[in-house]
């Protein structure tokens, strides 16, 4: 794998920037946005097991 994967990156920065903003929103106490923060994380964290699969081999890649 060379370069940079710009859709995962874009994924795994915009997962963790939506969760950070709705983990203010739960300290403020907006307890809802805890689900929005949560589902961003899962994808985040999804996206990064994604690449670790394919940067290992065990996958392939399906762009080329």
């Amino acid at each position: 794998m060379t370069g940079i994967r710009w859709a995962s990156l874009a994924t795994v920065v915009g997962g963790g920037v939506i969760f950070l903003v709705c983990l203010v929103g739960v300290v403020l106490g907006h307890p809802w946005s805890a689900v929005p923060g949560g589902l961003a994380l899962l994808m985040a964290v999804r996206e990064v097991r994604y690449l670790h699969r394919l940067r290992s081999g065990k996958i392939s890649d399906p762009e080329n």
